[in-house]
């Protein structure tokens, strides 16, 4: 029987893990040219057969959560249309704007809310800090 117990240090992830942290909720997010994106964030390039493995392992993570996104595309929907109405009401001659404007902005603030909740929530699942229900797991 130990008496004293060691505490657990908070172990710094290496920057390797982050990394691919960092791709791999790119890659999740489904946005396009993701490989580039990552790049631009300062990731290095992959080799096209392991850029291919990425792809792979990325829609691995998305197929066990994929009965989550009617409902993450429906939480990504009515932010976005509630964002453009309040700014529709808050915004002083809106009516200026073509309707045409509007349209464009609530579809990209539905992608990229839609991309950024598919994205946390593959990670977080493949990190271990969401479960998947047993009856849902294939």
């Amino acid at each position: 029987m130990k008496i004293f117990k060691k505490k657990k240090k908070n172990r710094v992830p290496p920057m390797a893990e982050i990394n691919n942290r960092i791709r791999g909720f790119i890659m999740d997010s489904q946005i396009q040219n993701s490989h580039e994106i990552a790049y631009i964030m300062g990731l290095p390039n992959l080799s096209d057969e392991l850029a291919e493995k990425e792809e792979q392992v990325s829609d691995d993570r998305l197929e066990r959560i994929e009965y989550l996104i009617p409902i993450l595309y429906a939480h990504a929907h009515t932010l976005a249309e509630a964002s453009i109405e309040y700014q529709k009401t808050n915004i002083e001659d809106s009516n200026v704007l073509p309707k045409e404007v509007w349209i464009f902005g609530r579809k990209l603030l539905e992608q990229v809310a839609l991309s950024a909740l598919m994205g946390s929530t593959s990670q977080l699942v493949d990190m271990g800090l969401l479960e998947i229900p047993k009856r849902i797991k294939k």
